[in-house]
């Protein structure tokens, strides 16, 4: 059975040590696993960048962070640095750890449950197990507390508080992170019978219906309450201090990175020379750790 998608190459998503050559040098993309920067990790990225590369860091939709117009060879070093803020747990699934996750669940409120340990179970789950380092740069988990607020953005796998969602499409399946690394490796087993070049689970014929029933469960009719969520929030630590967390759904997004440059803009985005960018990119506008943008 050949795959619904007729992609022959693998994708070419930066990393942190994997990094993309751009227009304007080195391109690293470093992952914040539900949207979630400290005061010292933010610290860690503005020295990393403003040493190694350009000192602006930009916001990518999914939540994470760029850093570019890397010099030759400073991508060791910027690894370097994240490994020693435990801002990189795993060389080898630093790009496969793309996690969105509602922003400010268990702080306001709202929402049906806390899936900030969710996020941290599946995150170790993810680095632990060698099999998953093969999941695709674009693979995208979602991890909703229930308010609706990142599951309208298609995860591959998801969870809309304890219902397992694949490709968006709710199911009859119910758990925490471990049902989540368990549709995480069932989509390697399809992809693989199906061609093994698919980078998202909804490019697989069937998808959500045949990784469901690896699972012993179905695609579910009932929908989900999708609602819509902020994009930022700012909240204190236990010393006081301010956290960041950011995650930027369909139409709420931080300013829009703007450049002063000749070059033309496509050619500095992440992908190919020429090609489009399936990763959108905003600069924020302050990156003040004492205060919010």
């Amino acid at each position: 059975m050949q795959a619904a998608s007729g992609r022959d190459a693998p994708d070419r998503c930066p990393g942190a040590v994997q990094v993309h050559a751009a227009a304007d040098g080195g391109l690293a993309r470093v992952r914040l696993p539900g949207g979630r920067l400290t005061v010292d990790g933010l610290h860690t990225l503005r020295a990393a960048a403003a040493a190694l590369g350009d000192p602006a860091l930009e916001l990518t939709s999914r939540g994470n962070i760029q850093v570019r117009a890397l010099r030759p060879g400073a991508e060791t070093e910027l690894a370097a640095r994240l490994s020693a803020a435990g801002l990189l747990p795993s060389d080898t699934h630093e790009r496969v750890r793309n996690i969105i996750a509602s922003p400010l669940s268990g702080r306001d409120g709202l929402g049906d449950v806390d899936v900030r340990s969710v996020v941290t179970a599946y995150d170790a789950g993810l680095c632990a197990d060698p099999a998953l380092a093969a999941l695709p740069g674009r693979f995208l988990v979602t991890v909703d507390d229930g308010r609706g607020d990142v599951t309208p953005l298609g995860g591959d796998v998801g969870l809309h508080g304890d219902r397992l969602t694949l490709a968006g499409t709710p199911t009859t399946a119910r758990g925490h992170a471990d049902l989540l690394l368990r549709a995480t490796g069932a989509f390697l087993a399809e992809r693989a019978e199906q061609g093994g070049n698919a980078w998202r689970l909804a490019e697989l014929t069937d998808g959500p219906a045949r990784v469901a029933a690896r699972l012993d469960a179905a695609v579910d009719p009932r929908p989900v309450n999708n609602g819509t969520g902020p994009a930022v929030g700012w909240t204190p630590q236990t010393d006081g201090r301010a956290a960041l967390t950011v995650v930027v759904p369909s139409g709420c997004s931080p300013r829009r990175s703007r450049r002063r440059s000749s070059k033309p803009r496509r050619e500095r985005s992440s992908s190919p020379r020429g090609g489009p960018s399936s990763c959108r990119t905003y600069r924020w506008q302050k990156l003040n750790p004492s205060k919010p943008c």
